[in-house]
């Protein structure tokens, strides 16, 4: 069940997309699934550091987001949430 929260929150990530403007758009789309801002500016920045931000932007602006990055997401959202 959680981890259908989570595809869903990554789901809607995905239609919105650098303070660049990938940045605010992730966040607000972090947002808009209920989860506090400072948790998402959290995921942003640990998944931008792993990957890039055009690393992160090629994950984001797909239909088939890459399984390590959705394992990913759900891990750092988690790690995140516990700081």
């Amino acid at each position: 069940m959680t981890q259908c929260c989570l595809l869903a929150g990554l789901a809607s990530l995905l239609l919105v997309g650098c303070a660049s403007k990938t940045e605010r758009q992730f966040v607000s789309g972090c947002k808009t699934s209920g989860v506090d801002s400072d948790i998402c500016e959290c995921v942003y920045d640990k998944l931008e550091s792993k990957y890039g931000e055009d690393g992160l932007k090629n994950n984001m602006y797909t239909l088939q987001p890459t399984d390590a990055f959705q394992r990913d997401t759900m891990n750092t959202t988690i790690q995140c949430m516990k700081e």
